[in-house]
């Protein structure tokens, strides 16, 4: 997987977790004063006050996402894309990077936000790219569509980048520490970092019934669950996954999880045919489909090579 900016925004997980310890927590200086998400932003600021400055810290140079939004709105608005009536709610969807589990909402610096919205076209995105530096890429895609592969019998879906650099990074608590998730957001499904990941502990669980197994993540996505197992107690992993940019960042989240030189596989294709390669039975292989996909062949078919199969 390949940054497409000149920032160079993939960063190994030390540096990426020394960057963002104190990063969205608001200074002394900060403005701590509320937009209202549901209120139309007119009611609340005229538009004529908003902009590249607008509420900005003079000391820490950051502002509170709610005003990031209002900017954007703003853009919006004099573009004619949406109502003077609208309200921030109503802009899309923003997500941070590095994402982390908040109590509150962040205080954001430069190209730290990626924003999915049906309400743009290119010359909008690039405005607003160019006067909200706080904006990292500009992502058009309607959130209630899945991005990628859902089945085997489906075509990959994909939002559109119109602007900027849309490769995300999603900080994960677990058992063996945090880890640290890129991927590029117009390409893979959005997953929001929990404080608990259930998915990860049903994992953990299974894993600790052995010493050292032998793994197969077999729709692997970006590879949390098969990086965690390495972390853990796994010998060896298998990872597939049927859409070609999920293996394609699964090395780079192996690396920058410092698993580069860990004893792994990947594979792009659908079960069936990793399943025809296999020429080893494994101790134990997962599936984390996306929801309401029929998963019963599947199952079949790794049973012929895992001793267990794991429906996460």
């Amino acid at each position: 997987m390949n940054c497409n900016c000149t920032s160079n925004c993939i960063k190994s997980n030390k540096k990426t977790l020394e960057l963002v310890e104190k990063l969205y927590k608001p200074c002394s200086e900060c403005n701590t004063r509320k937009l209202k998400k549901a209120m139309p932003l007119v009611k609340q600021v005229k538009l004529d006050k908003i902009d590249s400055n607008y509420r900005r810290c003079p000391k820490c140079n950051r502002r509170h996402i709610d005003v990031v939004m209002a900017h954007i709105l703003k853009i919006m608005i004099e573009n004619g894309l949406m109502s003077k009536t609208s309200s921030i709610r109503k802009v899309g969807t923003p997500l941070i990077t590095p994402a982390i589990v908040l109590e509150k909402s962040p205080y954001i610096d430069n190209r730290s936000l990626v924003l999915i919205t049906t309400h743009t076209n290119q010359s909008n995105a690039t405005r607003i790219y160019d006067e909200v530096s706080e904006v990292k890429a500009v992502i058009k895609g309607d959130t209630n569509n899945v991005v990628g592969q859902v089945s085997i019998d489906s075509n990959i879906n994909e939002y559109e980048l119109l602007v900027g650099c849309d490769i995300r990074c999603d900080i994960q608590d677990s058992p063996e520490g945090k880890l640290c998730i890129y991927k590029p957001q117009s390409k893979i499904h959005i997953e929001y970092p929990k404080p608990v990941s259930q998915k990860i502990m049903d994992v953990d669980k299974t894993l600790s019934e052995y010493d050292n197994p032998t793994v197969i993540d077999a729709m692997a996505g970006c590879g949390t669950l098969g990086i965690y197992a390495l972390k853990k107690n796994a010998k060896t992993v298998l990872f597939n996954d049927i859409n070609p940019t999920a293996t394609d960042t699964i090395k780079t989240n192996l690396e920058v999880n410092g698993l580069i030189d860990s004893d792994y596989t990947i594979n792009t294709g659908s079960v069936e045919k990793l399943v025809d390669k296999c020429d080893t039975i494994y101790d134990v292989a997962f599936i984390d489909a996306f929801p309401d996909v029929n998963i019963t062949h599947e199952i079949e078919l790794l049973e012929n090579v895992a001793n267990k199969v794991v429906i996460i």
